[in-house]
């Protein structure tokens, strides 16, 4: 899952306090852009994304059961749309990690 999130931060740029778009990659954070000055800081989780891809995907029969069980019919109703919407958003992920990637 690639999230993007708002945050109030001092940007290592501008050195202002400012509105920053915070980007995560799974659950790591992966770029941070001022929105004040445009900078953009990005972050390489490449080593940890791998080994904790896995873990979401080994863990994510046991947390569609647990939804399956809490709410049935919401489960049943979003499953197909998220379902295929998923290779998009899991697309979006990996160009995100890689772009963060830093060169040697």
């Amino acid at each position: 899952m690639m999230a993007v999130e708002e945050s109030f931060l001092r940007c290592t740029a501008c050195d202002q306090e400012a509105e920053h778009v915070v980007v995560y990659a799974g659950r790591f954070v992966s770029e941070i852009q001022c929105t004040g000055c445009g900078a953009v800081t990005r972050l390489d989780v490449s080593d940890e994304y791998l080994p904790d891809l896995r873990q979401r995907i080994s863990s994510k029969p046991g947390r569609l059961m647990r939804r399956f069980r809490r709410d049935p019919g919401e489960l049943a109703t979003s499953l197909p749309q998220r379902t295929l919407s998923k290779p998009l958003r899991m697309v979006e992920e990996f160009r995100t990690v890689w772009r963060s990637r830093r060169e040697d």
